[in-house]
Formats: structure tokens, sequence, C-alpha cells
């Protein structure tokens, strides 16, 4: 219990951090696709473009998701979906875009073809007055057919205030199998939902009806990459804490860097990054909780303090601060909470972030400065990122659906970040 105590405040002290890593993420994902580290050939054909949603986010060749069931003129094997990995190294998720009207049957396809019996949608039908998704569902008393598939409504009910549940049944040949959706129905777009809680629960409620047999979980948004790469990444950490399987320099930054090498833009802003991290410190204590009473700091984790100040949130803004002081001084308070009262703050020094599957280790960031966190001094700090330029090219990629530049429908949060960094970002993610 105490080293899962150390894990958690090692973790803590990455929170600091989150916006230079995933500055860094994002620099090292352009570097692949310009450098051809990352092939999109397949998807880039003719033929197969017109079934990409956008077209700044083509699936990868090597983890794309082949299709050999029902190979009809017009239908071959490509869809826009790749595999990602789980924890045991299978292929835990189908990472994919919201079908379009002429890829119904391809999703469907998919879906038969690979054994889902879940699926997670993080995105509506049409957010802002954008199409963002064609329905693929059946509603009551009104079947939806495409191609052999007749797919038929079950049951709809409400899990939690922001997801539903509809049990569908499909039916192919002379087959007919049960697939769940669960749909996250007030994930805002560009942005993140208001309640790690409600993340947590949808991902548990996934696995609950999933069950212990086979099959990948089918996630997605719109784009298939930001939202579909957060649920991803909550799912895979839950995994890690459940098999005890975490690793003692366990990093989120390894493992988004590892989904984005399999899926484009998997966890796309920093908004979307910093609530992750949230997300993923809220199943930390969880699982502190659930171990022994007696531990040392499990009285102040489960302090109201702890629980109101870091993880209840009113709105999606609260994830973000306007000053780097306000940051500092959060992560500062967060941390302290968890020190014991002989030892005061436990972080006084910062141990040295290794990382996972040979992937380059960062170089460490400077320490809190002494006029703003005296408590903290020696911990990991947010660090001005140098010049990027020498890594990107100069891009002009806009959204296939709009026309229009990127950054024109962007949030003033993250338009800066765009500009600054002109990595192909799509309206829906």
């Amino acid at each position: 219990c105490g080293t899962f105590s150390e894990l958690l405040h090692h973790f803590l002290r990455q929170l600091s951090s989150a916006q230079r890593e995933q500055w860094d993420i994002k620099a090292r994902s352009l570097a692949w696709k310009t450098g051809g580290v990352c092939s999109t050939k397949v998807g880039s054909r003719l033929g197969n473009a017109k079934k990409n949603r956008y077209k700044d986010v083509v699936p990868y060749d090597e983890t794309r998701v082949i299709l050999s069931l029902l190979q009809e003129e017009g239908h071959g094997d490509y869809i826009n979906a790749n595999f990602i990995r789980g924890t045991d190294g299978s292929q835990a998720y189908i990472a994919t875009q919201g079908p379009l009207p002429h890829t119904l049957l391809d999703f469907w396809r998919l879906v038969w073809e690979f054994g889902v019996k879940v699926i997670l949608m993080a995105c509506q039908e049409t957010e802002n007055g954008r199409k963002k998704c064609e329905r693929y569902w059946a509603q009551d008393q009104e079947p939806l057919q495409t191609g052999p598939f007749c797919i038929t409504l079950t049951k709809e009910t409400p899990v939690n205030a922001d997801v539903v549940l509809r049990t569908l049944q499909v039916a192919f040949q002379k087959e007919s199998r049960s697939v769940h959706q669960l749909q996250y129905m007030s994930w805002p777009d560009h942005g993140v939902p208001s309640n790690p809680d409600h993340i947590l629960t949808m991902v548990e409620e996934a696995h609950r009806l999933r069950g212990a047999g086979p099959g990948p979980l089918c996630v997605h948004c719109s784009a298939g990459c930001g939202r579909t790469g957060v649920l991803c990444a909550v799912d895979y950490v839950r995994q890690l804490l459940l098999t005890q399987t975490i690793p003692p320099n366990f990093s989120l930054f390894d493992v988004v860097l590892e989904m984005r090498k399999q899926r484009p833009a998997a966890v796309q802003t920093e908004e979307q990054y910093r609530f992750l991290y949230h997300t993923v410190a809220q199943l930390f204590s969880r699982t502190l909780q659930n171990t022994s009473p007696h531990h040392q700091n499990l009285k102040e984790v489960q302090n109201p303090q702890f629980d109101s100040f870091f993880f209840s949130f009113g709105q999606p803004s609260t994830l973000l601060y306007s000053s780097r002081e306000q940051q500092l001084t959060h992560c500062e308070r967060l941390l302290c909470l968890l020190g014991t009262p002989s030892s005061g703050c436990p972080l006084t020094s910062a141990p040295t972030v290794t990382s996972i599957r040979g992937t380059a280790s960062r170089p460490s960031p400077p320490a809190f400065p002494a006029e703003l966190c005296p408590n903290l001094q020696g911990c990991l700090v947010p660090q001005d990122l140098p010049s990027l330029a020498c890594l990107i090219p100069p891009t002009r990629w806009g959204s296939q659906v709009l026309a229009e530049p990127l950054t024109a429908h962007s949030s003033p949060g993250r338009l800066t970040l765009w500009v600054s960094l002109p990595l192909a970002l799509p309206d829906g993610n």
C-alpha cells in the first residue's frame, strides 16, 4: 500500500507538466507523420478517401482495421478505424470515426466481424448545427436496415444524467446478436465533460455489459481521435489498476504517446489531456480508498476538502488556469494534502522520469519557484517549450466538411496552440 501511495504521489507530480507533455506529444506525432513513420497510404487512396469524415484524420496502415466480411462491389476492406492495444497487448479497442451515410454498412460489418458487444459513443448526431455522426442505431418502433443487417432497439435507459444505454438486436442472415451502445450525451465539441465520475461510470458499465468474453470495445466520437482517445486511455489505466500491473514509472505521457502511434491524434487537445489527468487521478483515489484503512495517507485522501478541490468541477473551464501562478498553487495544495503530519509535504525532490516501451526519456523540467510554492521546492513544474519550428513544416490543412481554416471554429484557448503548432486538427474530435 505504501508503494501505491508513492506511485500516486509520482503521478500527481506529473500534472504540473501536462501542458508541456501535450505539446511534446503533438510535436512527436507530427514528426512521425511527416517523416513517413506512420504511413496512411491505404486510407489516402482515391476510392477510400471518400470514406473519411475528415481528410486530415486517416488511419495508420499498420494498425488499421481490415474488413473481410461481405466484400461486395463498392464495399472493400477499408474503414476509417484502428486497433489500439490493451494492457495485455491484445486488440482491446477499435477507435473509429462516426459513420457517414455511405459507411453505415461498413460500420456494421466491423461490429459483426470482430464480435463487438459494446459500443462507446462520445458525441451527438449533430453538434453546434453541424452533422457529427450518422445515426447507425434503431429507434423505438423504427428498425434500421443497412445492407443485410437489420437493427432493432430492444431497450433504451439512462445510466446517469449524461449517459444513455441502448440495447440493440442485430440480425444477419439467420443469426441474431445483442449489441449495447453507451452514448455520452453532453460531451462538448472540442471540450471536456464537467464531471469525471460519469466517464468512469460509463467505462465500468461497458465492462459489465461486455463480460469476460472476447471482442474489443468499439469507441468513437466524430473523428475518432480526441474524445475517443480519452475514453480508451481511461479504460487502459483502469485495467492496469484492476490487474495490479501498473508499472512503478507509470506515466500518462507514455500511455497517450503509445496510443498516438496506433490512432492519429488520440487525446487531441490540451484541455482533453488535462481532463484525462484529473479522471485518472480519480481512479487512483478510488483504488487507494479500497486498500487498507490503516494506510497513513488514507485519511487525508478521503478528506472532503481534497475531493471538492480536485475532483468536483462546476464547468469544464475550471480545468484550465488563467495564470501560471494559479496552476502551481493548485498543484501545491493538492500534493500537500497527501502529506503526513510528521513529514509535511512529501515532495521535496523529483525522481527521474523514465519511459516505457523504449521511448526516449524526457528532460527534467525546472523546480517550482520558491516565491510561488515554498513547500514544493524541487518538484516538477510547467516549462515554456523551446521553438518547435525545426520539427514542423508549413501546413495548410483544413476541414474537409467545413472547407475553412481549422482555427476559425476553435476556442480562444486552443487557437493560440493550433497556430503555434499547425498540426491537423479536425472540427470533430
